[in-house]
């Protein structure tokens, strides 16, 4: 039998499948998605790879053979592989980059090359004669780079023919960072009863024997360290009871549960509205009819959907089917978490990149193993080997997060739709404020549309108010704080109720200016200026991560008249607390969420110590749920709105609906202030009226005039690299290979190529061009071929060329 293998190799000229021979032994074990070890290249290289498919013949001739499997697990099933295979072919990613999305990060097996010292010889060379001390001294064996390092010049060609003559020999050694957790435990190795007796003869001579026989009387096994906590024992103890052939020792596999401490009160179902009903109504029988179907839900702010995905999933979970959830933001998850948690208990896996490798392995095998029938989490949770699903939920479907801005560039939405078809089943996005395509898809009946137009128990939608910053400027109020916003934290404060602020803008200022000459700090990897993060007191660049101190005196003319320009999250926390010192403050951005559940932890000291006022950036926005805010500050609506990208008013309108929508959820009335120096532009106006319905209207039709989605498909062809003259060759060649787009039979517009709008990221230049057509698979081959061209050209081959589907910003 001969497998196709796909080998861990990041280059992109060996993304194909490689023919292997199975050996007899491995026959019954080998089957898609299993990983083995194969050798690769000339050199033989022991790598580890991925099985897509087995098969009884091949056009190859001298086939090497598969040397074994690396891993009991397999990778993916047969119905994950066809997600890979669409994947690849729509999004124009690679094998590799596919399979790692879908394998849990950590569990890649690397192999490492040693040099072994099979005989001690004379040897006249001195470099020979340090290798073989070397090795003696490092115990035989060492990593052959690391022996390398131990030279000045290159030693390769003296250890291979030291390896032919047999002084030395090479093996590949494997490893991996993540696997089970195992843990030292003790069982009983005599019957209950007899370990019983034998305490009682202890108890008097070895009271602490007694003791720990004792407990695992009782309990049978226990991990060493609690067994010797519950007992007040000692490891000499155990010991002893083991020499004595009373207990026996062994590795225990552990689960690393982050919510192992997370106590949650069991809740039941709310009695549903009449909209929630008939959304669960409906939702439900596509469910049991097991029939494809896609839903948008569009529910305003506060309308109930969270208890309306729960009653569903608990139908599905009925019938014997899984839920998935999926959520834009890990800020969001730990909320979702405990109301899931609370009616579903440890049914409920958990997915995304803010747990450990471990735990995320861990969860991703409960759910491999069937051991949690529910998965909540974001983006990446699409694709956890979930089987035989009834219902994938998509909340806040509008969101960006939910499209990859790294390779593979997918939209965790259609893959979603994909992995639903696979299983006939029922997919929901949901969302107060639904993507312009996905509006136009509901209204056009490719989607099922189910609309909540009230909030739970009729409770009144937020009040808002549109404040013009430049009345505010005119009437001398410099402050970022109008009259309004002001008064009204104030009243808050006194009525001891809570208050969130937001600003979509991290750090203090935006930008740092000599008022002397005019110099401008940036950051000198990219074409961008530095952020002034006042608590670090330094410049940071928010594209690579640059950063550098602040300084006091201009380092082109020394003077010392520094302005900083824009403001931050930070900056108005000082604010707030200059102005209200007694008030209780707390910020959520991403400075202050980098350390692990540093998410959960902000939102329960908001919640529990009563914090006065909340700032944070769009963490803050969407889905988050508190009695007692009743007040919501937008510092600058202004930010979103003036992008050069035709979502930025869409975007705009979105979030300002969503963060307004945090106030007055409980039964207390909410109200919203709303900055801005554009307040006559749809996107703020209509937020005042929560009229969705008309900003759609005027969207749409600007969408249709300009040939934007959903009318049109869009392409960024992306071009990066170190040389500034050879990058823009290299769009242009490009642009030559795509002949071929005359000749099919739709509407094609290409844009460029051109600079990007920030031409440099991280010392590499960068231009673009846009693709805009009514099929974007149509054009899959000529692009690839065209990708092709580029890599397979000298002059070109270290020009990075991206082609992203549907982008979410083009920058």
């Amino acid at each position: 039998m001969i497998a196709k293998i796909i080998v861990d190799h990041p280059s992109k000229m060996v993304d194909k499948a490689f023919d292997y021979l199975i050996p007899e032994e491995l026959e019954e074990k080998i089957s898609i998605g299993s990983r083995v070890i194969v050798p690769f290249s000339s050199g033989n290289v022991e790598t580890e790879g991925f099985c897509i498919g087995i098969k009884d013949q091949s056009k190859s001739q001298k086939l090497k053979s598969v040397i074994k499997i690396a891993n009991d697990a397999n990778a993916f099933d047969e119905t994950m592989l066809e997600t890979i295979e669409w994947m690849r072919e729509h999004y124009l990613s690679s094998y590799l980059d596919l399979i790692h999305a879908v394998v849990p990060s950590g569990t890649a097996v690397k192999s490492v090359e040693w040099i072994i010292l099979e005989q001690i010889s004379e040897e006249r060379s001195p470099i020979r004669q340090r290798i073989i001390e070397y090795l003696i001294d490092n115990g035989g064996g060492m990593e052959s780079t690391v022996l390398q390092g131990m030279f000045e010049n290159d030693i390769k060609a003296q250890i291979r023919d030291m390896v032919k003559k047999g002084t030395l020999s090479k093996e590949y050694r494997q490893s991996q960072n993540i696997g089970d957790k195992k843990v030292r435990a003790a069982r009983l190795a005599v019957p209950a009863d007899e370990a019983k007796i034998e305490a009682e003869k202890l108890l008097k001579k070895a009271p602490v024997q007694s003791r720990m026989l004792s407990v695992l009387a009782d309990c049978g096994f226990l991990a060493l360290s609690d067994l010797k906590r519950f007992s007040q024992g000692t490891y000499n103890a155990a010991a002893t009871l083991h020499k004595k052939n009373l207990i026996e020792f062994f590795d225990m596999t552990v689960e690393r549960n982050p919510f192992a401490k997370k106590s949650v009160a069991k809740t039941t179902n709310l009695i549903p509205t009449e909209e929630q009903k008939r959304a669960i109504d409906n939702i439900t029988a596509s469910i049991r009819n097991n029939e494809f179907k896609a839903y948008l839900l569009h529910g305003v702010t506060g309308s109930g959907k969270t208890e309306v995905f729960m009653q569903t999933i608990e139908d599905t979970l009925i019938i014997g089917k899984t839920a998935m959830v999926l959520v834009p933001e890990i800020s969001l998850t730990p909320q979702m978490v405990s109301r899931f948690m609370s009616r579903f208990g440890d049914r409920v896996a958990v997915f995304h990149s803010g747990l450990s490798m471990g735990e995320r392995y861990d969860q991703w095998k409960r759910i491999k193993d069937g051991a949690a029938d529910i998965v909540i989490g974001a983006r990446s949770a699409v694709f956890t080997p979930l089987n035989n699903i009834g219902i994938i939920i998509i909340d806040e479907e509008h969101s960006d997060t939910y499209k990859s801005e790294m390779s593979p560039r997918y939209h965790a939405k259609e893959v979603a739709l994909f992995r639903a078809k696979q299983y006939n089943a029922t997919v929901v996005m949901a969302s107060a404020t639904p993507s312009i395509e996905s509006n136009y898809k509901a209204k056009t009946g490719e989607y099922g549309l189910i609309k909540m137009e009230h909030r739970y128990n009729r409770n009144q939608m937020p009040e808002i108010s549109v404040v013009d910053m430049r009345n505010e400027l005119s009437n001398g109020n410099k402050s970022m704080f109008s009259r309004q916003l002001y008064s009204e934290i104030a009243e808050n404060i006194d009525r001891g109720e809570q208050t969130i602020l937001f600003l979509n803008r991290r750090g203090f200022s935006t930008f740092v200016s000599c008022r002397s000459c005019g110099y401008v700090a940036e950051c000198p990897n990219c074409n961008i200026s530095l952020t002034y993060h006042k608590y670090e007191d330094s410049l940071k660049c928010h594209y690579c991560g640059y950063t550098a101190p602040n300084y006091t005196r201009c380092p082109q003319c020394g003077s010392p008249y520094i302005r900083y320009f824009g403001g931050g999250t930070q900056r108005v926390e000082e604010e707030i607390n200059r102005l209200f010192p007694d008030a209780k403050t707390i910020r959520m951005d991403v400075d202050t969420t980098e350390r692990k559940q540093s998410h959960e932890h902000i939102l329960e000291k908001f919640e529990k110590e009563k914090i006065d006022i909340l700032i944070g950036t769009q963490m803050v926005a969407k889905g988050l749920d508190f009695e007692n805010v009743t007040l919501v500050g937008v510092i600058s609506a202004d930010t979103m709105l003036h992008i050069n990208d035709f979502r930025s008013r869409e975007r705009t309108f979105a979030m300002l609906e969503q963060v307004s929508g945090r106030a007055g959820r409980g039964t207390k009335k909410g109200r919203a202030v709303i900055q801005t120096y554009s307040p006559e532009d749809d996107a703020i106006a209509l937020v005042k009226e929560h009229d969705y319905s008309r900003f759609y209207q005027g969207e749409i039709t600007e969408r249709r005039l300009m040939w934007y989605p959903p009318f049109a498909k869009i392409i960024c062809v992306q071009f990066q690299g170190v040389s500034q003259t050879l990058v823009p060759q290299a769009a242009k060649y490009f642009l030559k290979q795509l002949g071929g787009l005359s000749l099919l039979k739709q509407k094609i517009q290409i844009l460029g190529p051109v600079p990007a709008a920030v031409s440099r990221i991280k010392n590499k230049y960068r231009w673009q061009m846009i693709i805009k057509c009514q099929n974007d698979d149509e054009l899959n081959d000529i692009l690839a071929a065209a990708e092709n061209a580029c890599r397979r050209n000298k002059n070109y081959n270290q020009i990075s060329v991206i082609i992203d589907k549907n982008p979410n910003m083009i920058y």
